[in-house]
């Protein structure tokens, strides 16, 4: 049996910088265990009673308000239960190099959380700024003097507003957390979704701009910078306008991107594609965006599906026999013909002949031509179909890895609603199967539940190997301000 004790030590230091301290441990995560982001209060068994909002009250956050984001790590038995085990909060106040990190609470598309190629890392994006401060006056930051979402803050330099970075935060095995690059002119007005490092260092970053400008789609940068390269480029309309896009990430040494937008016209588009050959650094495949995968979509890129009936349905309950439109979230390679996608049931597009998605978690095999949908894994998510105003309409984060011919899978779900309740699931998989009718009997366990005030949003696998990055990553967590702090260490015990 695991019990925790709190111990409270005094530390006196010149400046307030944010820290890594987890239950278990505050110099490693464990092995094996998920780790979650959370927008809003971040605080397990609690509420948001003393912390400030930046409406001058305590409490919960409003929709499209800063808040702080989290890191929840969990231990996990296969994939049917977990058991929280600490918790990181990114930092809040800049410190050196260092920016704080703060997320748009409800977003619907932020937060995604990567492990990196190498394993000791993980990677999310977030807004350079204390959230209290962006809340208190969310019109300096942005170009236009009525605007109150953090994601509609400016990241344009040489404006009268003051730019707010889209930063990357870098978080080490050991906790320590680099969240020193700050990019500005990318993600202008909208929101940054993702990060990918193979090494922690060369990092890949996606995100949506605000039509017509150049700043969304997928862009290249190194710790620790200020700029980035566009890797899509302007790919709609002509080749004026950039593309958004959505999870970032390498696999066997192979670009990929997740795009669900209505950006630009004659350039509409929902799948998963590739970008270039390889991991470029500069404009890749001839300014014309992802190449989508075979398979993955219609001749014209707009990823329309047809879900066939019986007892082998590719769909998920609520969409048999439709023509529907994907909506590709993160998604994950099981192996180079299998693929597993998040797919939100919302999706963006309107051209297909049904307005329903195919919400749930999705496989795919390459048949070596093209890539076949098999079925969609839904049961236990209690789905309702994006015709709703709220509920969970499918899944945003997904994480998975293959033990023994089984795929374990972890994902959080997507809802219509911005602040609707948000989950931690998991599900296991058969790697070999490929028809509906083999998997009768899987379906998604609840791990976890988000606290109040707070949204689940990404999830990954803990990193392992212990390595600091650099430039000046944070390392403590202070709960108060001033030159004095009080530092809270959860020590477990083992009994």
């Amino acid at each position: 049996m695991v019990q925790f004790q709190t111990q409270k030590v005094a530390i006196v230091l010149g400046l307030l910088v944010a820290a890594p301290v987890f239950a278990d441990s505050i110099t490693q995560f464990t092995a094996g265990d998920i780790v979650v982001s959370v927008e809003g209060c971040g605080i397990q068994g609690g509420t948001c009673t003393g912390i400030a909002n930046g409406t001058g009250a305590n409490g919960s956050y409003g929709d499209n308000q800063a808040a702080p984001l989290s890191l929840f790590q969990f231990g996990v038995t296969g994939t049917s239960s977990a058991t929280y085990a600490g918790s990181l909060v990114l930092p809040q106040t800049t410190s050196g190099s260092n920016f704080a990190v703060s997320g748009e609470y409800g977003s619907s598309s932020e937060g995604t959380l990567q492990l990196s190629g190498n394993g000791q890392y993980l990677t999310i994006m977030g807004y350079g700024i204390n959230a209290a401060t962006f809340n208190a006056d969310p019109a300096a930051y942005s170009a236009s003097n009525t605007n109150t979402a953090l994601a509609q803050s400016g990241s344009l330099t040489g404006q009268s507003y003051t730019p707010v970075a889209r930063v990357v935060a870098l978080v080490g095995a050991n906790g320590s957390v680099n969240s020193s690059t700050g990019l500005y002119n990318v993600f202008n007005g909208n929101n940054p979704r993702s990060a990918y490092t193979a090494d922690g260092t060369n990092i890949y970053v996606s995100g949506q701009g605000t039509s017509p400008d150049s700043t969304g789609g997928v862009f290249y940068t190194t710790v620790g910078s200020s700029s980035a390269t566009s890797i899509t480029g302007n790919d709609t309309t002509s080749k004026t306008h950039a593309q958004d896009t959505r999870d970032v990430q390498i696999y066997n040494g192979q670009l990929y991107v997740s795009v669900d937008s209505t950006e630009g016209s004659g350039s509409n588009r929902s799948f998963i594609g590739t970008l270039g050959s390889g991991t470029p650094t500069t404009l890749a495949n001839n300014n014309n965006g992802p190449t989508m995968l075979p398979g993955d979509g219609n001749s014209g890129g707009t990823g329309k599906e047809t879900i066939t009936t019986g007892a082998n349905s590719t769909g998920n309950g609520l969409n048999g026999g439709d023509q529907i439109n994907l909506s590709p979230e993160n998604y994950f390679f099981a192996n180079s013909t299998t693929l597993y996608i998040a797919d939100s049931g919302d999706g963006k597009q309107t051209s297909a002949t049904s307005s329903l998605g195919d919400g749930g978690l999705q496989k795919w095999t390459f048949n070596g031509s093209s890539w076949v949908l098999d079925y969609t894994l839904s049961a236990g998510l209690g789905l309702v179909a994006n015709t709703n105003s709220d509920g969970t309409s499918g899944l945003l984060g997904l994480t998975g890895e293959v033990v023994n011919g089984q795929v374990e899978l972890f994902a959080t779900n997507y809802t219509l609603s911005d602040l609707d309740q948000t989950y931690l699931y998991g599900i296991t998989d058969t790697l070999s199967d490929t028809l509906a009718s083999q998997v009768t009997g899987e379906a998604f366990s609840v791990l976890a539940a988000a606290p109040a005030d707070s949204n689940f949003k990404g999830v990954s696998f803990a990193p392992t190997s212990e390595a600091a990055p650099t430039p000046e990553p944070a390392s403590f967590a202070l709960f108060g301000l001033g030159s004095a702090a009080i530092l809270y260490i959860r020590r477990r015990k083992s009994l």
